[in-house]
Order: C-alpha cells, then sequence, then structure tokens
C-alpha cells in the first residue's frame, strides 16, 4: 500500500440513494472492507439519473458527511469526499453551475457516465461543451464505453483535449486470456488510464476491491507507470490541478 493510501474514483457507499449500499450498516461495512484494501480516500459518487434517483444536492452533502463521520471512527486517515456519477446529457453544464449535480470533491473534475453504445459524435461534443466551461471531465468506467475502448484514436483525441480516463479495478482482473484486462494494461502503459475507482456496489457481487489490482498493476506494469496513476493523478486531482 503507498503511505497515504489509495483513492478510490468511483462508489457507490452512500446509503439508500441509488443501487448502491441499501443502508447505514452496509455502509459502515464497505468502508471497513474498503480501509482493509488499502483506501484512505473515497469519492462517493452516488449515480445522478433525473427522473430515477433522489436528486437534491443538499441531502447528499449532508449524507456524505456522515458517511464520513463513520469513516473517521474506522480510522482517523480515512475520508470520504462528495461528488455524482453523471448519466450524460445535453443541460450538464447548467446543472453544474447551478449546483443541481455535484463535481467530485468540490474541484473542477467531473465524472461522467455515457451510454455503452453512445455515438463518439455526441461524446466529443459533451466532453467538449464541458471543458470550455472550464471543468475536467472524466468518463467512468471507459472500458464499457464501445466507440472509446474499441477505437484508441477516439480516445488519444479526447485525452489530447485534457478529458480523463477512469476504469474500473475489477476489470483489470481478467485471466490470461481476457482481453478486457490486457487491452487497459497497455492503455495504461501509454498514460490513458488516469483513475481507477472500485464501482462497489455492496459487498458480494460489487465489492470495494483495490489491493488485487495494485499488486498486479505493480507486477505488469514498470514502477513509475503505476505511481503516475496512484501517487501523482491522485495528488493533482486533490489540489484541483490539470494532470
Amino acid at each position: 500500500m503507498q503511505a497515504n493510501g489509495y483513492l478510490d474514483f468511483h462508489t457507490h457507499v452512500l446509503p439508500g440513494v441509488d443501487d448502491g449500499s441499501k443502508d447505514m450498516e452496509m455502509t459502515k461495512a464497505m468502508l471497513q472492507k474498503a480501509y482493509e484494501e488499502g483506501v484512505r480516500t473515497i469519492l462517493a459518487t452516488s449515480h445522478h439519473y433525473p427522473g430515477r434517483t433522489k436528486q437534491d444536492p443538499q441531502e447528499r452533502l449532508a449524507l456524505v458527511k456522515q458517511v464520513d463521520k463513520i469513516a473517521k471512527e474506522i480510522s482517523p486517515d480515512m475520508k470520504v469526499l462528495p461528488g455524482n456519477e453523471i448519466y450524460y446529457r445535453e443541460n450538464i453544464v447548467e446543472e453544474l453551475k447551478n449546483g443541481t449535480v455535484l463535481p467530485l470533491a468540490d474541484t473542477k473534475y467531473v465524472l461522467v457516465e455515457f451510454n455503452p453504445n453512445e455515438h463518439y459524435k455526441r461524446i466529443y461534443q459533451g466532453i467538449s461543451e464541458l471543458i470550455q466551461y472550464g471543468y475536467y471531465p472524466v468518463i467512468a468506467h471507459v472500458e464499457r464505453v464501445g466507440t472509446l475502448i474499441s477505437n484508441k484514436s477516439h480516445m488519444k483525441e479526447l485525452i489530447e483535449m485534457s478529458c480523463y480516463m477512469q476504469a474500473n479495478s475489477e476489470s483489470f482482473m481478467g485471466g490470461f486470456f481476457d482481453k478486457q484486462s490486457k487491452t487497459l494494461l497497455a492503455l495504461m502503459k501509454e498514460n490513458m488510464i488516469h483513475f481507477i475507482g472500485s464501482d462497489c456496489h455492496n459487498l458480494s457481487s460489487r465489492p470495494p476491491r483495490m489491493e488485487a489490482c495494485v499488486k498486479k498493476l505493480y507486477k505488469k506494469l514498470p514502477k513509475e507507470t503505476v505511481d503516475r496513476v496512484l501517487i501523482r493523478n491522485q495528488e493533482l486531482f486533490l489540489q484541483n490541478k490539470f494532470l
């Protein structure tokens, strides 16, 4: 584990607000598991689907404070920070400006989820608009977005615009013949994966798993490559700076 622990960039630990943690008891158990996995900073990125989930941002911020207090009871060096996993739509900038949806950890970073079958033209237009208005977009679990993971030139074009890519830790854990894992390792080696999150929803089917992924990364990739994602990028993000 790194000296300051890992940053879990994508989680659903807030209780009762989406398809993640069901109650505060589950949340506490997920936080404990995350701590055991070496995680010390957690972004509580609850889903934001208009009309499908509770949307009051002030309630979410208050809930994050409650969950952060529980994290501090597990360990004083553990913290939970606010955010949303925002399902992309055309008015996303306006929603960010008026506070309807939350950026990550009160920074300019924004975690954006796209439909797996979304056309690249719409992704490009959406990312361009976010950047134009001063936000730092991060595409959630990029391995699920077909037009990006199957077309490296598309990913490169977005990255050159100052868009970042987040991958799920579990997606790196495939076996020897797993194409997705090999693809992500190759992309990370080329500095095309910038953040890793567990995307945890519970303790069974989608737990906060991190340590096994980190060990595999250090085994398969140069140390400086992994350090860039797990240390440098984490520090720059928390300082609200460009990578």
